[in-house]
């Protein structure tokens, strides 16, 4: 079947190992986000910020991020 083209959308195709695969697959299991595309876009502005933002800062928003997601997961 063909691609069904959508309006402010360009599909995007990657080759890439078995192992970024499925390091993409953990990652988006991980984020949650609904839509491959979402944990796509996601990586490359985690990526694009990475030499933008202190480091420091950066390291604070992880930990308290991980204290978010474990207090998420504990209510569930």
């Amino acid at each position: 079947m063909a691609y069904q083209k959508k309006p402010g959308i360009k599909q995007f195709h990657v080759d890439c190992t078995t192992e970024a695969h499925s390091r993409f697959q953990a990652l988006h299991e991980a984020f949650a986000l609904p839509s491959k595309a979402a944990t796509f876009e996601a990586i490359l502005f985690a990526v694009s910020i990475k030499d933008k933002i202190d480091p420091q800062i950066l390291t604070g928003m992880d930990s308290k991020l991980d204290r978010v997601l474990e207090r998420l997961n504990d209510s569930l």
